[in-house]
């Protein structure tokens, strides 16, 4: 049989045409040579990504009403950005050169670099011979336009995108990761996000992708998950767990790992070795706040039955940590963006610190005064009691209101000099060595939350209060101890 080379040739170029064109997963296997050295290594939640990115297509090229936003949750070396930011706005344009596309990063360099990539795949003599509509009207790497007003535009975290808009935009690790632990910086990240929400060609009609390891209870996911709009929340972890979301997609996992090829036992061993209890918890199995605890466990907390404790002659003593607002933001998971007062009741018996009571309250200066009178009160304060607050945020006002129309013994007690991180970790002995207890009740498990998830947790009061008890009740006790030392050097 005799074979036509050039009808073969167009042949097998329509095949892939076809393919490409009707698959982004296709176009993503057949286009990966263009702009990776590294071999392809497939897993299933790579071709997930492209069909759930591919699924969203039609509501851009109609121009209908977007049906959500989309967020991945994924650990490092998933490929997720050569699928969103490299990849995907190239296949766009076979479907649609018009689209217009903002794409963003942490970094300018990581942000241009992914534009530049998908630039190499829209050069490529492949491209052009399967997508001969799709024609570039410049020979920029980073922001340029097809000849029918499509648009791929680059940007990064705290760059500006004034004048720019988007059928979509690709937001890939805003924050970071060696910065996770940055308020400005996650704050930053969070602010643009917000700014890339404004460019839309049509106002509220602009579909986000953010894709990113998970850093800490209050970062863009939650922020985006939070503003009540419809998100799609795709998180994959690399261990099995309840995080997996859609539920069904546990059925994937082999032998209990997301990937067991690029993120094998061994591999993620040695990674948790490497980033530590938060970094590993946070970045490869999506969970801000790692069950066990951080800096402090929730092992080390004893608890007991309120009844099983003698109250006798005790003196109850009270920390308060007073906030900046009074009124409470919510998101949409029901966390609070914003701190509250923390408020902890305390009594020490025979070295051990029991914790009696803690509560988180958002309460504006006269409610906040009088909530602190009938707690202090219905807590077992006596003449004997010291009520304790910093004089930060409003807690000079606090105390000074509480002075003036209530009988308390309040007084000012001065924040640590070092971090939060040095203050519990300096702490952590004592903790570790039982000398806190918590009283069996319901706020056992918030507070807990609080302290064992710090850094990551939403709030820190919880934190402060206990750092705060720490001093009060035991370094000055250690002070006396080592002026006995030096006393008992000196004799000799």
């Amino acid at each position: 049989m005799n074979i036509n080379k050039n009808e073969l040739e167009n042949y097998l170029i329509a095949v892939e045409r076809e393919a490409c064109t009707n698959s982004f997963y296709e176009f993503f296997i057949s286009f990966w040579d263009t702009i990776c050295q590294e071999e392809l290594k497939l897993n299933w939640h790579i071709k997930y990504i492209c069909d759930e990115l591919q699924e969203i297509t039609p509501f851009l090229v109609n121009r209908l009403k977007k049906p959500y936003d989309l967020i991945f949750n994924v650990p490092p070396g998933s490929t997720k950005t050569t699928i969103v930011l490299q990849a995907f706005p190239a296949w766009l344009w076979t479907q649609d050169d018009s689209l217009r596309v903002i794409s963003s990063s942490f970094s300018a360099t990581l942000s241009s670099k992914s534009s530049a990539k998908t630039r190499d795949i829209l050069d490529s003599h492949k491209y052009k011979i399967l997508f001969p509509n799709v024609k570039l009207r410049s020979e920029a790497k980073s922001d340029y336009a097809t000849v029918n007003n499509g648009t791929r535009i680059a940007t990064s975290t705290g760059g500006s995108i004034t004048g720019d808009h988007a059928h979509i935009k690709l937001m890939d690790d805003l924050q970071e990761i060696a910065k996770a632990g940055s308020v400005a910086q996650r704050q930053q990240a969070i602010e643009h996000m917000k700014t890339l929400f404004t460019r839309e060609v049509e106002k509220g009609n602009s579909i986000n992708v953010l894709i990113m390891q998970r850093l800490h209870e209050l970062d863009c996911t939650a922020y985006l998950l939070g503003l009540g709009r419809k998100v799609k929340h795709i998180c994959l972890p690399a261990e099995l767990s309840e995080r997996v979301s859609p539920p069904e997609l546990k059925e994937n996992y082999v032998n209990g790992l997301l990937d067991p090829v690029r993120m094998s036992r061994e591999i993620l061993d040695q990674k948790k070795t490497e980033l530590g209890t938060y970094g590993y918890q946070s970045q490869f199995m999506q969970e801000p706040t790692p069950p066990e605890g951080g800096l402090i466990k929730r092992n080390w907390f004893r608890v007991m039955p309120s009844n099983q404790f003698l109250r006798e002659t005790s003196v109850f003593n009270f920390f308060i940590d007073t906030a900046y607002e009074e009124k409470k933001r919510i998101r949409k998971d029901g966390e609070a963006t914003n701190d509250p007062t923390g408020l902890l009741c305390t009594v020490e018996q025979n070295g051990v610190v029991y914790l009696w009571d803690y509560r988180e309250v958002y309460l504006e200066i006269t409610d906040l005064t009088e909530f602190i009178e009938k707690w202090a009160l219905g807590n077992f304060y006596d003449m004997r009691s010291l009520v304790m607050i910093e004089p930060k945020a409003s807690g000079k006002s606090t105390v000074q209101t509480l002075r003036k129309y209530t009988k308390l013994n309040v007084t000012e007690i001065t924040g640590g000099k070092d971090s939060k991180e040095t203050e519990l970790t300096n702490a952590a002995p004592t903790i570790q060595s039982g000398r806190f207890c918590l009283i069996e009740a319901p706020w056992n498990v918030l507070f807990l939350d609080r302290v064992c998830g710090f850094p990551n947790a939403a709030h820190d009061e919880a934190v402060d209060l206990l750092c705060y008890a720490k001093k009060f009740y035991f370094e000055f006790n250690q002070a006396a101890a080592d002026e006995a030392y030096k006393q008992a050097e000196n004799y000799l």
